[in-house]
């Protein structure tokens, strides 16, 4: 059975068939082509090259060719920049477009986008409500998509880029509102009593609290990344889970690659007790700060389930993880930071995506801003 969206199939014979079309006089009919190899992989780059060859003749750009699908014109796209983007920026993207471009738009010729006025979304394809159609978030994502692989066309084949009118704004989250200051209380009095037992789970919890490392951040920091002398942790990589393309089935995969950004890379100081902390846990161990059961690391989801875990048993609403970078970011606010040194501590490129997305204020502390205010005051 040949994969979503390609016309590549595993033969009887164990070997790999790839096929292609011929671009024809409109009116006529579709001939196909073959390519064979010994693995998925090599078939792939097979038909990449041929695809490539049937739309440059002569070696220069051309028009696009009236064939050429969307499908084909994505898979062109992904495969040539694959060796320039992350690792884990490629496994996004081509889960969007196997996901969404492809189920819609996949068979569809390239050239008939660039006389249309905007890309128009039918019905959900796997919604079961009739009249189901795509969230504003998903539009958005769609939208940003196609028109890299519409720009990717036109730099490569001088085509032009379809006139779209601006993606729609993906829709808001609701406003994330921070747990009440006793249920935090509660947390971190539990979560300090385990970690003078040593409990590696409770330091790295309070490690996010207290500096505002990212989940995949926390997950990736190495005992190295620590300056003992001068009390500061290193942020130096990420860690997370990304889909696998394989030949027969896709999979996943745990990888550690640089931080989100350059600013995300970072020195932090540290509280003195969570030095103390850490010194208490290090001993004689290398690698990883946090280290899983079975593996030499704890990878993110195995935190988050256990961050979920404590919570349940302290008996108070579940929030997400990254919550507590949210709380950090409010309660430096609070004791008086300015916002280059939260920001900086934050990793962000520039203060305004601090004060947007990570600072909130709670009733306690709009209560004191406003205690004893006067009109003439």
């Amino acid at each position: 059975m040949a994969r979503k969206g390609e016309n590549i199939y595993k033969r009887k014979d164990g070997r790999w068939e790839g096929r292609y079309r011929i671009p024809q006089v409109l009116g006529t009919k579709t001939s196909y082509r073959s390519v064979y190899g010994h693995s998925y992989r090599e078939v792939r780059e097979k038909l990449i090259l041929r695809k490539q060859a049937l739309m440059q003749p002569s070696g220069k750009k051309t028009q696009l060719p009236p064939m050429l699908t969307l499908g084909d014109a994505a898979g062109l796209w992904l495969e040539e920049n694959r060796v320039k983007w992350k690792e884990s920026t490629y496994a996004t993207y081509r889960s969007i477009t196997e996901k969404h471009i492809l189920p819609l738009w996949g068979t569809q010729p390239a050239c008939i986008f660039l006389t249309e006025k905007q890309l128009s979304f039918p019905e959900h394809p796997k919604k079961k409500e009739k009249g189901k159609k795509y969230s504003g978030t998903y539009q958005h994502q769609i939208h940003v998509i196609a028109g890299q692989i519409f720009r990717f066309l036109d730099k490569k084949y001088q085509c032009g880029i379809p006139q779209c009118p601006p993606p729609p704004a993906p829709v808001k989250n609701k406003t994330i509102t921070p747990p009440e200051g006793d249920r935090l209380r509660k947390l971190e009095a539990c979560l300090l009593n385990r970690a003078k037992d040593k409990d590696p789970t409770s330091i790295g919890i309070l490690l996010s609290g207290c500096c505002g490392l990212r989940i995949g951040e926390l997950c990736a920091l190495q005992w190295e990344n620590i300056n003992w002398e001068q009390g500061t942790i290193r942020i130096r990589g990420t860690m997370q889970r990304i889909r696998t393309f394989q030949q027969e089935k896709s999979g996943t995969k745990v990888i550690v690659t640089g931080p989100k950004s350059r600013s995300s890379n970072r020195e932090i100081p540290l509280p003195a007790y969570l030095l103390e902390f850490l010194k208490g846990l290090k001993g004689t161990k290398e690698g990883y700060v946090l280290s899983g059961k079975k593996k030499e690391y704890l990878e993110p989801r195995t935190l988050q389930y256990r961050f979920k875990k404590i919570l349940e048993q302290l008996e108070i609403p579940y929030f997400n993880f990254h919550m507590l970078r949210h709380i950090f970011a409010t309660n430096c606010i609070s004791r008086g930071f300015d916002m280059k040194t939260l920001s900086e501590l934050l990793g962000h490129s520039n203060i305004a995506t601090t004060m947007r997305i990570y600072v909130h204020s709670d009733m306690e502390r709009k209560k004191q801003l406003m205690a004893g205010y006067r009109l003439a005051s």
